[in-house]
C-alpha cells in the first residue's frame, strides 16, 4: 500500500482505529433504531424513554469518530504527496536521463502525480475505511439475525467478482491515457517555446492542427477510461441492488412472515444493509480508481528503490581514453568505433561539420550518455553507469545554450554554493561579465530562461559559471559562438593558459587559434576513414 509505504504509519494506524470506531457506532445506530421498533412493537413510551439516551450518546460518537477519520484522511494523503513528490524529484535530479525529452517527466510531476492522488493514494485510504464499515455491518448483521445476514453477505459479493474481471483492461486503457498525457505535455511545451519560429514562418495553422491531434489523443483516451470506469461502477451498482437489495429484502421479509424473526431485527438488518452494501459499491469504484494508478504507482516504486548516489569523489584525474566507443541515441549510432586519447592538461579542439556528433561526444566524456559498446577509461577507472555522478564532478562545461535559472546572477553563478567575494569578482572579469555586474549589479533578476539578458550576456554568464569552479577538466560547447570577436580571442587566451584539461567544440575558429590547440580532432575525417576502412557489402 502506497498510504503504509510512503505515509506516517502511526496515521494510517489512527486511521484504522477512527473507523472501527465509526463502524462500531454504525451498528450501534442499528441497535438503537431496533430498540426503537421493539419499544413501538410492544407501544411502551417507557421503554422509548430510555432509549433515547443512549441513541444521543452514539450518533455523537458516530459524528465525532466520522470527523476524526477525515482529518487522518487528509493528513495522510498530505504526508504521501509530499514523500512521492521527494522521491521523484530525488530520482530526477539524482538520476536524470538525460538523453530524452524533459516533457514526459514534467508531466509525470504535475498531471500524474493529481491522479495517483485521488485514483491511488484516497482510492486506499476509501478501500481501508469502507472494508472495516463493512466487516463491523456484517458482524453486527449476524448478531441480529445471521442467515438473513448471511444472504445479504453473498449477495453483496457479486458486484466483487464483475468488478475483478475489468482490472486487466482498466490498467491497458489507464496506462494509454498516462502516455497520452506525457505526449501532450511535451508537445505543447516543444511548439510554445517556439512560438517565435512559429510566428515568424507563419505556420500557425500547421501548429494549431498538430497541437488539436495531440488534445485530441489525448481526451479520447481520457474518454475511454472515463467511459470504463463509469460502466464498471455502474454495472457494479446494478448488481449490488439486485443481489444485496432485492435477493435479501426477499428473504428477510419471508423469515417475518413466517416467524422465523422479528420486524425490529429485519429493520435492525437493513439499517446495517445501507453499511453493507455501500461501502461495496464505493470500494469496487475506488478500486477500479486504484488500478488505473497502477502504471504511475510503479513508477514511483522504481525511483524509491533506485541506487543512493555516492558523495565521495572515487574517480581521480588521468588520462581520458576512448576505445572502440560506440554511443547511440534512441537506436541511432552517432559516434562509432572512436579511439580518443587525452592526457591532463592538454588543449583539445574537436571539429566537424554539423552532425557529426561533436556535442554528443561531450556529452559522453561528461557522463550523459553511456558507452553503448567499447570502454571509456579516466586514468585506471573504467567509467560505468555506477560512477558517472562520481564523473561529472571532474567536468566543467560551457554550453552553446546557457540554462538560466529565474533568479538571480549571483545564484546563477553559485547555483547556492559558497565563494569569496574575491573568486566571483575574478570569473565574472575572466568571462567578460563584469560591465554587466557593474550596470545591474550580482542581485538582478535574470528573468524566467534568462529573458532579461542578451544572447552574449547568458553566454558570458555561463562561462563564468565554469570558470568560478576550476574543474580539472573543461568541456566547452561553442563557447564563444554569441561573443563578440575581441571577448572571444580573450577568453581562448584565457583558457588556452589555464592548467585544466580543455577540450572545446567549434564550427570554426581560424588556423591561428588552432595553432595552440596540442590536438586538433577532426570527427568527420575519423567517420570518413572509418567508412573507407569498413568492408563494403553488395548485393
Amino acid at each position: 500500500m502506497m498510504t503504509w509505504r510512503y505515509g506516517r504509519k502511526w496515521q494510517l494506524i489512527l486511521f484504522v482505529g477512527t473507523s472501527v470506531l465509526m463502524s462500531a457506532m454504525n451498528v450501534g445506530v442499528a441497535a438503537s433504531l431496533t430498540a426503537m421498533i421493539q419499544a413501538a412493537t410492544a407501544k411502551s413510551a417507557t421503554l422509548l424513554l430510555q432509549t433515547l439516551l443512549p441513541s444521543l450518546l452514539v450518533f455523537s460518537g458516530a459524528a465525532v469518530a466520522t470527523w476524526a477519520t477525515m482529518l487522518l484522511q487528509a493528513a495522510i494523503i498530505r504526508q504521501v504527496n509530499l514523500t512521492i513528490k521527494k522521491v521523484m524529484t530525488w530520482q530526477l535530479i539524482d538520476h536524470p536521463d538525460l538523453s530524452s525529452s524533459q516533457g514526459s517527466d514534467l508531466s509525470f510531476m504535475t498531471n500524474d502525480l493529481k491522479m495517483i492522488e485521488t485514483n491511488g493514494v484516497t482510492s486506499e485510504l476509501t478501500v481501508v475505511g469502507q472494508l472495516i464499515t463493512f466487516v463491523g455491518a456484517m458482524i453486527g448483521a449476524f448478531a441480529f439475525d445471521w442467515l438473513t445476514a448471511l444472504i445479504f453477505f453473498l449477495g453483496n459479493l457479486v458486484p466483487l467478482v464483475a468488478s475483478k474481471v475489468a482490472q486487466g483492461r482498466l490498467r491497458t486503457v489507464a496506462s494509454n491515457w498516462s502516455e497520452a498525457n506525457g505526449n501532450w505535455t511535451s508537445g505543447l511545451k516543444n511548439y510554445l517555446s517556439g512560438r517565435d519560429t512559429i510566428s515568424v514562418y507563419q505556420a500557425e495553422g500547421v501548429v494549431k492542427g498538430r497541437i488539436h491531434q495531440l488534445a485530441d489523443q489525448l481526451e479520447n483516451s481520457l474518454r475511454l477510461l472515463n467511459i470504463l470506469t463509469s460502466s464498471m461502477d455502474s454495472l457494479g451498482m446494478l448488481l449490488a441492488l439486485c443481489f444485496g437489495v432485492l435477493l435479501p429484502f426477499g428473504v428477510g421479509i419471508y423469515r417475518v412472515i413466517s416467524g422465523a424473526s422479528t420486524l425490529a431485527l429485519f429493520m435492525g438488518i437493513v439499517q446495517l444493509s445501507n453499511d453493507m452494501r455501500n461501502p461495496l459499491v464505493v470500494m469496487i469504484g475506488a478500486v477500479n480508481k486504484w488500478q488505473t494508478a497502477q502504471p504511475l504507482i510503479a513508477k514511483i516504486n522504481a525511483a524509491n528503490h533506485a541506487p543512493t548516489v555516492e558523495s565521495s569523489l572515487l574517480i581521480r584525474t588521468g588520462a581520458m581514453m576512448l576505445k572502440h566507443a560506440d554511443v547511440a541515441i534512441d537506436g541511432h549510432k552517432i559516434l562509432n568505433g572512436l579511439n580518443l586519447t587525452i592526457t591532463p592538461g592538454q588543449k583539445v579542439l574537436v571539429m566537424a561539420p554539423s552532425g557529426y556528433g561533436k556535442s554528443t561526444l561531450l556529452r559522453l566524456l561528461a557522463g550523459e550518455l553511456p558507452v553503448a559498446a567499447g570502454q571509456y577509461w579516466i586514468g585506471k577507472t573504467l567509467v560505468t553507469a555506477k560512477n558517472t555522478h562520481q564523473l561529472r564532478q571532474l567536468f566543467g562545461l560551457i554550453k552553446q545554450t546557457p540554462f538560466m535559472f529565474d533568479d538571480t546572477i549571483r545564484f546563477n553563478l553559485t547555483l547556492g554554493e559558497r565563494f569569496s567575494e574575491n573568486a566571483l569578482e575574478q570569473a565574472a572579469a575572466d568571462a567578460g561579465l563584469a560591465p554587466l555586474i557593474a550596470e545591474k549589479g550580482w542581485d538582478y533578476q535574470v528573468g524566467d530562461e534568462g529573458h532579461n539578458l542578451s544572447g552574449g550576456q547568458a553566454q558570458r554568464l555561463e562561462i563564468a559559471r565554469a570558470l568560478l569552479r576550476h574543474r580539472p577538466i573543461l568541456l566547452a560547447d561553442e563557447a564563444t559562438s554569441a561573443l563578440d570577436e575581441h571577448l572571444s580571442d580573450q577568453l581562448h587566451a584565457h583558457l588556452l593558459k589555464s592548467p585544466e584539461t580543455l577540450i572545446e567544440v567549434a564550427h570554426h575558429i581560424s588556423e591561428t587559434w588552432q595553432k595552440q590547440y596540442d590536438q586538433v580532432i577532426r570527427l568527420d575525417e575519423l567517420a570518413n576513414q572509418q567508412q573507407t576502412q569498413s568492408p563494403k557489402l553488395h548485393n
